[in-house]
């Protein structure tokens, strides 16, 4: 393993040999009540359940989990073991194999789950939601990627654009059930930090709520987590 997947969900503490951990885990399987629970992150949305294990082949582990779990490794190509007995968090990458619905799992470490430090739920944003935030007296346009209750991260043309500003407003424009029109929003936040290199800029921002923005970023927030996770089921 040359490098964990995902590496901004995740920090290394301690790389695993094959057979450590297989025959350990094998021990864990025939046990009355394992409690062994695969976890992944599906577009920010937690996901677990229950895992069956089958049988180790070379340094690989066969098991078996739900339907929806499967899809939800399917597209990260790992997954995390959680166990009481375990103590620690447990990485494994993951291949799914459809003719048999196995997952067959390798290259172990124990891992930090870095999203488990969040105070709030963090959700992504699908198809090209743009807002419009005023920096100072201009105002240009960005993507929303990501959306939580305490903030955002907005998909910026250019760094420059934000100036020497801190805080900034940021327009929304959610459409949510029971509501016949589109629930605008103007929203202070504070610029935290950017990520990644670019362009474009990925920025972190900050809400400054008043008690309507907050009810209706987490009914959105609620509202498309229920979207992620039908979509998984589908």
């Amino acid at each position: 393993m040359e490098s964990l997947l995902y590496e901004d969900q995740l920090r290394l503490l301690e790389r695993i040999e094959p057979d450590d951990i297989l025959n350990r885990l094998a021990l864990l399987a025939q046990q009355p009540k394992p409690a062994l629970q695969f976890f992944n992150y599906y577009k920010e949305v937690p996901v677990s359940s229950p895992v069956e294990i089958l049988y180790v082949f070379g340094d690989t582990l066969a098991c078996r989990v739900s339907e929806v779990q499967s899809r939800a490794i399917q597209n990260s190509r790992y997954t995390i073991i959680r166990s009481p007995q375990l103590g620690r968090d447990l990485y494994a990458t993951a291949e799914f194999k459809e003719e048999t619905n196995e997952v067959i799992l390798s290259d172990f470490a124990y891992v930090e789950v870095l999203p488990d430090r969040r105070t709030t739920l963090r959700v992504k944003i699908g198809g090209l939601f743009r807002l419009a935030v005023e920096a100072g007296p201009d105002t240009f346009e960005a993507k929303l990627r990501d959306l939580s209750l305490g903030g955002c991260a907005l998909e910026i043309p250019d760094k420059n654009l934000l100036g020497k500003f801190a805080y900034f407003y940021l327009n929304f424009s959610f459409d949510l059930k029971n509501y016949p029109q589109p629930q605008q929003l103007r929203i202070m936040a504070r610029f935290l930090r950017f990520e990644g290199e670019g362009p474009p800029a990925r920025g972190i921002f900050l809400f400054e709520h008043d008690k309507r923005s907050e009810d209706l970023v987490g009914m959105y927030i609620a509202q498309r987590q229920a979207e992620i996770i039908k979509e998984l089921k589908m």
